[in-house]
């Protein structure tokens, strides 16, 4: 239960209370002379600078709207919260523990393929990217050879607002991720910022700042994994996007690995295009780019439809799949992280078979679990048919495919859905019932100016919390797992969506009370 009393004492009121804009101002530029840097306020807002020269690697890069192009000299930080959000402490210290239940999820699935394909079934009928990710998924289970595989993954959660006395909010379970899983690198850089801000006003509340381990455990996971492969001049390949923006998360990464201090380790940052020009498949399975042997294959990418806009990517992918080299994540995970199973988590049997031997998964499962519906049901069921009619904007409608950005929520879902059977889609997306999290007054530090100039802005904020986890397996038996650290996304409280890239986002970290 969330206590009203700690709550209230960490609001802005009190925050601008204890630290107004100039001493806000003045620490920080305590703090970059105490790392030896010059500071100019009359070209660069306080912030700015903060994350350019305190925390490098802290931003993305920008592109024009006119052709998407990219200019490798506009870069902006992220947007971020200038202080920490209150967390309830029991909800935190749950999605964590529950993260070693996401990890026995994914590795069951990713490996138990009858279970597999009776759920991707239906999405394989009407999804022709799903469609080819399976049959690729089929045509590398016939290698002569075997693989370890490897995968990061986040879990995504939010509160729900309840009104009853027993308490306040409850743990959610949104999505979760198994690809191209970003910012565990920012999120530690931003609880170093916020731990730095509340030691400034008041030290005391540094102990309910949680450990946050996201950085250690994807660069440590992607070092161990470089190990396995155990050939010490093989490189290491982040596959990206052509127009890769998040070019600092990715760098924090590499800086990582590289800190290991192993002389011979070589990291290169590639397209598809340049896989299929400079890689290819030995006899024996092991992949090469250029001169070089690859050990791990890092997705930054590969997600979207989007990514694989000629057949010559598709080729690319499963030359990289077909390989020896150890991939994060392999298809088995990937697929792993479809939302279909999200929607699967409702049944039963369906926990049962997941967690044969760790049943008390199940209940914890069954307590984050939201209401879902087919959307077969929404046309068949008259009670849900009526409650779309006079709530439409109380359900979320997501694909059932894994990746962000597809999600409606507002008055014309009927129309949607509408048009979803018409189409004959059905099996393509699932209604969720909304989530209403708790609301938090915060400044933001915007990575645009608003139409006053002005960067650093008082919102009404809620987030999301992501938990860490990761698994390295040969054979289906897991050689490798760790759970450790957390992201906090918040948006504003208008917002469905609240994507970092888009700006409609906020890095933030949590605060437990």
């Amino acid at each position: 239960m969330v206590d009203n009393d700690k709550t209230s004492k960490f609001t802005l009121e009190n925050i601008i209370h204890n630290l107004d804009q100039n001493e806000l101002n003045s620490e920080c530029q305590a703090w970059a002379l105490v790392h030896g840097k010059s500071i100019d306020f009359e070209y660069l807002s306080l912030i700015l600078f903060l994350f350019f020269n305190l925390f490098p690697g802290f931003v993305q890069r920008c592109f024009t709207q006119e052709d998407n192009t990219q200019n490798d000299s506009n870069v902006v930080p992220y947007p971020f919260t200038i202080y920490p959000s209150p967390f309830p402490c029991n909800e935190y210290e749950k999605a964590c523990q529950i993260q070693y239940g996401i990890n026995i999820f994914v590795q069951h699935l990713a490996f138990d393929t009858d279970l597999m394909d009776s759920i991707l079934k239906n999405l394989v009928e009407c999804d022709p990217f799903i469609r080819r990710l399976r049959n690729i998924y089929h045509q590398i289970q016939q290698l002569p050879y075997k693989v370890k595989r490897y995968s990061i993954e986040i879990k995504n959660y939010m509160l729900q607002q309840l009104n009853t006395f027993s308490e306040k909010t409850k743990l959610r379970l949104i999505e979760l991720n198994t690809i191209a899983v970003g910012l565990g690198a920012a999120a530690k850089l931003i609880q170093e910022w916020h731990k730095r801000f509340l030691k400034r006003i008041q030290p005391e509340l540094l102990s309910k700042l949680p450990k946050n381990e996201s950085y250690d455990l994807i660069i440590d996971t992607l070092f161990e994994s470089w190990k396995i492969y155990n050939n010490s001049r093989a490189i290491i390949l982040f596959v990206i996007p052509e127009n890769e923006f998040n070019i600092g998360d990715q760098m924090l990464i590499e800086k990582g690995l590289l800190s290991y201090g192993n002389s011979s380790l070589l990291i290169k940052h590639v397209t598809f295009f340049d896989i299929c020009r400079y890689g290819f498949l030995d006899s024996k399975g092991i992949l090469y780019f250029g001169d070089f042997e690859v050990a791990l294959i890092y997705y930054r990418s590969a997600y979207d439809p989007k990514h694989f806009y000629h057949e010559d990517i598709w080729q690319a992918y499963i030359m990289l799949e077909s390989s020896r080299a150890i991939k994060c994540p392999s298809l088995r995970y990937h697929l792993a992280g479809m939302k279909c199973f999200q929607l699967a988590l409702i049944e039963k049997n369906f926990l049962e078979k997941i967690f044969q031997g760790h049943e008390k998964y199940i209940d914890d499962f069954r307590d984050i679990i939201e209401e879902m519906f087919t959307i077969d049901q929404a046309i068949n069921d008259p009670i849900l048919q009526q409650r779309i009619l006079d709530k439409p904007k109380s359900f979320y409608l997501k694909q059932s495919r894994e990746g962000g950005g597809n999600v409606y929520c507002g008055p014309l879902l009927k129309e949607h859905i509408d048009k979803i059977i018409a189409n004959k889609e059905s099996n393509r997306y699932f209604l969720m019932s909304r989530i209403y999290p708790p609301i938090n007054t915060s400044l933001i530090r915007s990575s645009r100016a608003n139409d006053n100039n002005e960067f650093i802005l008082e919102k009404q904020i809620n987030g999301e919390l992501g938990i860490f986890g990761s698994l390295i397996s040969q054979n289906g038996t897991v050689i490798y797992e760790r759970v450790g650290g957390s992201l906090l996304r918040s948006k504003p409280v208008t917002n469905i969506e609240g994507g970092i890239a888009s700006g409609q986002g906020y890095i933030d970290s949590v605060f437990l009370v």
